[in-house]
Formats: structure tokens, sequence, C-alpha cells
């Protein structure tokens, strides 16, 4: 958290704007400075200077029309379904602004509050920023605690419309959500009007955050977002958030509502705060940084809210908790192919309607398999443990959570993987199941099974596309080629999902790396642009570059490395005439080569198929090492041996022998290196190696 010097709390700058999208930022207590409230006239995003606001018709670059009030709001435009917009709320006392600002270019305001009488010392800031883009509003909701005692503060953001909205629906196709769960990051509110062919979309948080606001109706002209945060004494945070107005989609299917609210995550848009908010942002969260096992745990049973312990646990409301032991038969469900009857002793938790706001049931299984089904019977009681019997209902549980078993099977067990789908159902593929991916890239279509398959989840970028990472060091981005999956041996039975349904893909040895990067194999590795990586063979007989005007072809099996110049570097890639590029080889005999290229793609073997990758994508090939020969793997196995030997002289000779084979010797000494008990010859092929890299 930052804490502020008395003159900071005095002039309070804070340095920029943001549009209506939810964001929570924590911030370390110990600095002098308050992230964005450091100058009287703070600077803007990208150095302009504040100057008073002037307040009128903005225009984004969708077109849509948006005014901007003195506290921040948006009001009225034409006939836009919205009187007012996004009216900040703090423990349910009104915002009130002063001195508003903006920047030079009138897209950015940034207004200051005036004291809360509810909470001293507590100082607020909101910056709202038009977006060009996406189009829409940009929100960011700066907060401090300038007292000496913790905050607990609910802030809240009402819209009032103009008449009755016909319905509001999550971005995951879900009726009038309570709560966004976990893969939902907002809401698109349809408008009452048949005439009317505009929705407004708003974004309250990223998929992937746990800080997640409550949505609650006033009447159908009305909703407001409430979301809770604590601020220790000197902590900042801040809460982001977007809106914008779409056109309805025709289709409200899963594909149709991720295209259309991709465009507005809160990924992307975290970029145009200050890089001191952005480094501490809460509520939109990288989701490529994520390692397996956070993602596994912060989609289980522990999003219930309720310990697991000894004993089996009622939970009705958010402090409610009945304890005891659970009777009955074992519960029933409506499955796609039957019903499915599932033993007590299997179940971990049940959240029922209540908790679900779904009509069905989610199903969390000891093994870690997670369900959406509608109860069929469910016949139960919860003995408490003053001996009372307490029958459980079916239309009004809200969660049951079982005692944790003593000794646990996992879904690793006997299976391949465990699939995830985007609202959050987990399934265990099968050992026997002929599970396969067929992903459609830029290049290509890769097609694998679960047996390569490190670990398989959404884009970041596009949520309609994917990200695949490979055992063998292959990571490609690209969109699922098949419109339905079938899991053929699934615990429910025969089970199709499309294509839009598939989520996440974990692997046992994704959670034993834990989101560290796979070691590539021996194989020739692609480095691609999109920070994509392809592990394949060079099909290429040879490359050739035109050097002093003079081509010079270096056979494929003599490349070590072949480099676009300056792709690695940050600068922009050297392009020539005729879209070519200037590329270097170095060799494994130590020449360089740069020029420019002659060819426009390189061939690469992916499978039982030829890729041709253009040269625009392509930024490094660094070759597999080469094998040696069978007389020269028995000298260098020779010379292995002799670096244990007890005579310092011939240890020192080995040394330098096996230094001057060079690569020939690199996979040679690797894998000795992970299997040599002696630790003499260990300190030595590490000093080859290094010398090498």
């Amino acid at each position: 958290m930052n804490s502020l010097s008395s003159a900071q709390k005095q002039l309070l700058g804070w340095p920029m704007v943001i549009p209506l999208v939810a964001v929570v930022v924590m911030v370390t207590s110990n600095a002098q400075e308050v992230p964005g409230i450091t100058k009287p006239i703070p600077a803007a995003p990208g150095g302009e200077v504040l100057i008073p606001a002037a307040f009128g018709l903005r225009t984004d670059r969708d077109g849509n029309s948006w005014t901007v009030e003195s506290d921040g709001n948006f009001g009225r435009i034409g006939g836009s379904m919205v009187n007012s917009g996004l009216l900040l709320l703090l423990n349910e006392e009104k915002f009130v602004g002063f001195q508003p600002m903006m920047t030079g270019d009138g897209h950015e305001f940034v207004i200051r509050g005036k004291a809360f009488e509810t909470a001293p010392g507590l100082i607020v800031e909101r910056r709202v920023r038009v977006m060009d883009k996406p189009g829409g509003l940009r929100y960011a909701e700066l907060l401090y605690n300038g007292s000496t005692d913790p905050l607990d503060l609910t802030i809240a953001l009402t819209t009032h419309f103009s008449g009755n909205y016909k319905t509001f629906l999550s971005d995951r196709g879900r009726a009038e959500p309570a709560i966004p769960g976990r893969n939902e990051s907002g809401i698109i509110v349809l408008p009452g009007a048949s005439e009317a062919t505009r929705a407004y979309l708003f974004t309250l948080s990223d998929e992937a955050s746990s800080l997640k606001p409550t949505i609650s109706a006033q009447n159908r002209y009305g909703l407001t977002f409430r979301y809770q945060v604590g601020l220790k004494p000197g902590e900042t945070a801040v809460i982001m958030h977007h809106v914008a107005q779409v056109i309805i989609p025709q289709g409200f299917d899963r594909r149709s509502l991720l295209t259309l609210t991709g465009e507005y995550a809160l990924g992307p848009l975290r970029d145009s705060l200050p890089n001191d908010l952005n480094d501490h942002v809460q509520n939109v969260r990288e989701v490529a940084n994520e390692s397996p096992v956070s993602l596994l745990k912060g989609g289980g049973i522990d999003s219930l809210g309720v310990d697991r312990g000894a004993r089996d646990v009622l939970a009705i409301g958010e402090v409610t908790r009945l304890y005891g032991r659970v009777e009955g038969d074992p519960v029933r469900f409506k499955g796609s192919n039957g019903d499915v009857e599932i033993p007590l002793e299997n179940l971990a938790a049940i959240a029922g309607p209540r908790w679900a706001s779904s009509g069905e049931a989610r199903v969390y299984l000891n093994d870690g398999q997670i369900f959406t089904l509608p109860i069929g019977q469910l016949d139960l009681a919860l003995v408490q443990d003053n001996g009372e019997r307490l029958a459980i209902s079916p239309a009004d549980l809200d969660r049951l959570v079982f005692a944790a078993p003593s000794g646990r099977e996992d879904w690793r067990t006997n299976s391949r993987a465990l699939l995830e789908t985007r609202d959050g159902d987990r399934i265990r593929i099968h050992e026997s199941d002929p599970f396969r991916i067929r992903l459609a890239t830029a290049w290509g279509t890769l097609e694998v099974g679960t047996n390569e398959i490190l670990s398989l989840k959404p884009a970041p970028h596009d949520p309609t596309g994917h990200w695949i990472v490979l055992k063998d060091g292959t990571q490609l981005f690209g969109l699922l080629k098949d419109d339905s999956i079938t899991l053929t041996e699934s615990d429910l039975g025969p089970l199709t999902l499309s294509s839009q349904e598939i989520g996440y893909l974990y692997t046992s040895d994704a959670l034993e790396l834990n989101g560290h990067t796979p070691v590539p194999t021996l194989e020739t590795s692609f480095k691609l642009s999109g920070g994509q990586r392809l592990t394949a063979p060079f099909d290429n007989g040879s490359f050739s570059l035109v050097t002093g005007g003079t081509p010079i072809e270096t056979p494929a099996t003599e490349i070590r490395i072949l480099r676009r110049v300056a792709a690695e570097t940050g600068s922009p890639p050297v392009q020539l005439p005729g879209d070519s590029y200037l590329f270097e080889i170095e060799r494994w005999d130590g020449g360089v080569i740069r020029g420019q290229s002659e060819s426009q793609h390189v061939s690469v073997s992916v499978g039982e198929k030829e890729w041709q990758i253009p040269l625009r994508d392509l930024l490094v090939i660094e070759a597999s090492s080469p094998l040696p020969n069978e007389e020269t793997l028995t000298r260098i196995n020779d010379l292995i041996e002799q670096l244990g030997a007890k005579d310092w002289a011939t240890r020192e000779r080995a040394t330098r022998e096996l230094g001057a084979f060079g690569y020939l010797a690199r996979s040679v000494l690797q894998r000795e290196l992970a299997v040599n008990p002696d630790l003499e010859a260990v300190r030595r092929i590490e000093r080859i190696l290094s010398g090498m890299n």
C-alpha cells in the first residue's frame, strides 16, 4: 500500500481516466506516494497536462454519443434507453465532484470528490475516458484511505433507464444473474421497445477475476452493481469498468456473445492505466500468467465459500451454517442420456438452485469433476450435532458441502486429462477415450491427442479462440476446427460438447509444471509471431541469403540458429524491397552469414502435413543439435569418463577436448548431466555447457 505525505493529501492529483469497466487495485502501503496522486496539476497518460473540464457531447469510434456530467455519470442522449448511467455511491452516500479536469484532447475527465460524511479520511476520484478503440466509456474509480482506521466500503454504480428494459443477460447468455459467474465478465441490457436497435454492454470485471459485483434490479427501471472493498490505513484501490452501446445481436449463442463482448474485455483496457496503477490491478488478471493449480482451485469447491472439514455443512445465505451428518439415499440427477445416480460417498458438494440461480444444481465430486444437472430425486436430511433432523428440500437448497474424505482419489487416476467447459463444468477424459483436438492455426490445422497436449485454455486476446501448449514445447493460438467434440466414455455416458463450450484442458504434466514453460524436445524450434512457438522438423533442404550481391546457400543441417535481424531486441525488423527481410545465420562451425532472404517461406513438417510459414511470421529458428556418428560418440563418452579421473591433468585435458567438440557434444552432455553421479564430472559438464551458451 502507498501512503500520502501531508502535502500530497492536500494536493491529490490523480493522473488519468478510465471507461466503464470494473477493476480493483490494491497497492502496498510502505511507499511515499499514492499511485496517480503525485502532483497539483497531474500529468495524463502520454504526458498531457490536465486543464479545466469542458463538458459536452462526445462521440466514440463506433459513432455513439455520450455526455459525461460533473459527477462522472453519463446522461441521456437523444432516444437513448438510459436517463443517467453509472452514478457512484460509497456506502450509499452519493459521490459529489468538484474541480473537474480533463486532458488536452478532451477525451478524458478527472473528477475529484468532496469529503464523505460516512467515511472520514476517504479520498475518491473518478476518471472517465471516451475510448477510441474500442468505443464506449472507460471508468476508473480511485479510492484512498487517508484515515488511521480500516474502511469497509460498498461501491455502488447505479443506472436509471428511461423505460422498462426488456431483460439483461450475462456475456455467456445466462438470464439476469445476481452475481457474474467465474467465466462471466459483464451483462448486456436489452431495450424494452421493439423499435430500438442498440443495447448497453456493461463490462464489470474480467472473467478470471475473484472480485465480482452483485447485480440488483429496481422494477426494470434501474440496475445497480455493488462491489465490496476493504481498505487498510494508507491503502489505495481502483475499480475499473466499461460501458458501450452495441447493436442487438441476432443470436445469443455463446460464440455470438463472445464475439460481441470480447472486444471490450478489461485485460487490454487495463493498459490505459498508468504503470503504477496497472501493476496492482486486482480484478483484471492476466489469464496467461495464472497457473493450472490456481485455476483449478479458484473454480472448484473453494468457490462455494464454505470451509470443508470433518463434518457435513448446510450453508444458507452468507451467514447461516448448520453442521452435522447427511443421511439418505444416493442423489439422482437428470442427465442428457438419462438419470444419473451418484452415491453420497462420491459427493463433495451440491450447490442448489438458490445458489446456482439457473434452476439446476452444480454437483462437485470428490475426484474433482463438476457437473451442472437438474436434480431428479433428493431424499436427504442433515442430522445436526444436537440430534435434530432437518430435511433438505431440492427447491430451497443453497449449498451442501460434505465432509472431506480421509483418503481421496482424484481425476488423474486412470484419466488422460480434465476438460473444463466455459461454464465451469469439469469432466475427466478416460484413458480409453479416443479424444482429439483439431486446432486451425494461421499456418495449418494442428491435430493432436491428449497424450501430446500439456494444456488448452481460452486465448486472453480472443475469447473465441484457444491457446494450446504441447509437451514438446509447441505453443500456438487457433480456433477449434470441429463444431463439436464427443467424449465417448465420460462418467455421464457419451457426451457431446459444442466447440463454444470448450474452455480449459488440464493434464497431470501441466499441474506438475504449474505454469512453467515446458522444455522443448531435441527437435528444431520455430519462434513465431504473437509469442507462438512450434517444435517440428525443418523441411527446407537449405536456406539462401544474398549478402554483398552474392547468394550463399547454407544446408539446413549446418544451421544452428536462423534469426530475423532485430526481431528480439524490440526494434522493428529490417524489411527489404519485395516483402523480404534481413536474416542472420549462425552455423554449427561458428560461421555467420547476414543477408536478404531469397525465399518467402519455410517448410515445416507437422504430423503428416507440411506447413508453409511466411517469413513475415518467422522470428527465430533454433536447430536441434546434430547427432554425432558412432566413432565420434565413442570418443565423447570416453572423454566423459575421464572427467572423473583421479589425475587432475587428465580431467583438464578431457574438459578441453569435450569443449572442442562444441555443439556436437551438447545433447550427450545434457543427457549425462542428469544421470552422472560424479560431482566433479557434473561440475565440469556444467562448465562446458555454459561455454556453449
